[in-house]
C-alpha cells in the first residue's frame, strides 16, 4: 500500500510538471540509490529508473506504468538511457 502511494505521488509530480522531458529525482531513506521518474513517450504514463546499489556494476531496473489501460512492464538496462511508451507499457534500452 505504501508503494502505491509513492507511485501515485510520483505520477502526480511528474504529470504536474510543465516540461515533459524533465526528470524527477526521488530519494528514499529505506533504500540505497536514486530513482529517476519521467513521463512515458506516448500515451499517459510514467517510468522510473532505479540506480543500481553497491560497488559492482549492475543494470538499472526500469519499470513503466501506463495509467489508461493499467499495464506495467519491467526491464533491466545496462545504462540509464532508455525509451518507454504507453499504452502497451514497452521499454527499449539504448
Amino acid at each position: 500500500m505504501k508503494l502505491r502511494w509513492i507511485g501515485i505521488a510520483t505520477a502526480a509530480a511528474v504529470l504536474s510538471s510543465a516540461a515533459s522531458a524533465a526528470d524527477l529525482t526521488l530519494m528514499s531513506r529505506g533504500q540505497p540509490g536514486r530513482a529517476v521518474a519521467r513521463l512515458a513517450d506516448q500515451g499517459l504514463g510514467y517510468s522510473v529508473a532505479h540506480e543500481p546499489a553497491g560497488l559492482s556494476p549492475r543494470a538499472y531496473r526500469v519499470h513503466v506504468t501506463c495509467t489508461i489501460d493499467e499495464s506495467f512492464a519491467q526491464a533491466y538496462c545496462p545504462t540509464a538511457s532508455y525509451v518507454s511508451s504507453c499504452p502497451r507499457a514497452t521499454i527499449a534500452c539504448r
